[in-house]
């Protein structure tokens, strides 16, 4: 009896995890990231030093095969720094239509690229003066890889890499060309 029920339940349990693999990429999902990144500038007198901070992306989209998933996402990066009575902010931000390939169905690795748009922000506060801003827009793409550690059916923890960069974008003011890029890493929070 006791060999039986035990049986039982192993077989269960086979049964079911394909199952359970097979509906990974399926339908609505949502991912959220947060980690590091270090970002850089190409421009006419820009500093070539990398500024690390802070990053963050949202994905939202939905499955088209089981080993694809169509998405928006909106991936950013910002910096703020005081000095003698300054603070300055940079932001670099990018809004892509992406393409996430999961070359196994019910694998956890993807890679993923996209294109959309592309923005730098910089702002300077200054006491008793006030605040100043700069804003390029251009053409943003991505590309990234990651994985998707399945906790359970409705989530997993995605450990992510992205490059995602701004190209031909003008200062509002000025008309200088201004291209941003960051590599990222970190850690998401995935519903699939």
């Amino acid at each position: 009896m006791k060999r039986h029920l035990a049986f039982t339940a192993v077989a269960a349990i086979v049964a079911a995890t394909p199952a359970a693999a097979q509906g990974r990429h399926d339908g609505f999902t949502v991912s959220v990231g947060v980690g590091g990144g270090s970002a850089g500038a190409t421009c006419e007198g820009c500093s070539t030093d990398r500024q690390k901070a802070p990053s963050l992306y949202l994905r939202l989209g939905g499955a088209v095969r089981p080993n694809l998933v169509i998405a928006g996402e909106l991936n950013g990066w910002t910096k703020q720094e005081s000095s003698q009575g300054f603070d300055a902010t940079i932001t670099i931000a990018t809004v892509n239509a992406v393409a996430q390939w999961f070359p196994q169905p019910t694998g956890g690795f993807f890679v993923s690229g996209g294109v959309g748009l592309g923005s730098i922000e910089v702002a300077l506060k200054a006491n008793n003066i006030g605040t100043l801003s700069n804003r390029t827009n251009g053409l943003g793409f991505q590309v990234g890889t990651g994985y998707d550690i399945q906790l359970t059916r409705g989530f997993a923890l995605t450990p992510f890499a992205t490059y995602f960069t701004t190209a031909g974008g003008k200062v509002e003011s000025s008309g200088e060309k201004i291209n941003g890029n960051v590599l990222q890493a970190g850690l998401g929070f995935t519903w699939p």
